[in-house]
């Protein structure tokens, strides 16, 4: 693996450019992520790696606050962003999109069960 100060560059680098180590690390957190229910701890963990994997130390410590605050979504929003940016660079890799279309709609999900989950009248 590339040292941390090289991932914060890999966001605009493309997704097919990353080495092979790296592609095995981030469709194994998504694998994991299937296997956890939106909303759990372990989703946030996860989301956590995966902001630090791309670079976004800052916005991975807020997604371990609790899932209904303001901080969490935004940091999701943020996480949500930066897939995007690598998705939409991915266009060689058809394991990549996949993975990636995956994740992106695993975070929308958790996006919105977490406004649900801050409006719901029983919190």
């Amino acid at each position: 693996m590339k040292s941390n100060l090289l991932m914060t560059f890999l966001l605009a680098a493309c997704a097919a450019a990353w080495t092979f180590p790296e592609k095995v690390g981030v469709y194994s957190m998504i694998h994991k992520l299937t296997q956890f229910p939106t909303g759990s701890m372990e989703e946030r963990i996860i989301y956590g790696k995966l902001a630090m994997f791309l670079g976004d130390w800052r916005n991975s410590a807020k997604l371990s606050s609790a899932r209904e605050s303001s901080q969490f979504r935004d940091a999701l929003l943020v996480l949500l962003s930066n897939v995007n940016t690598v998705r939409s660079d991915a266009i060689n890799d058809p394991a990549g999109v996949d993975n990636l279309e995956y994740l992106v709609g695993r975070i929308r999900q958790s996006y919105g069960d977490s406004i649900y989950y801050y409006r719901s009248p029983s919190n």
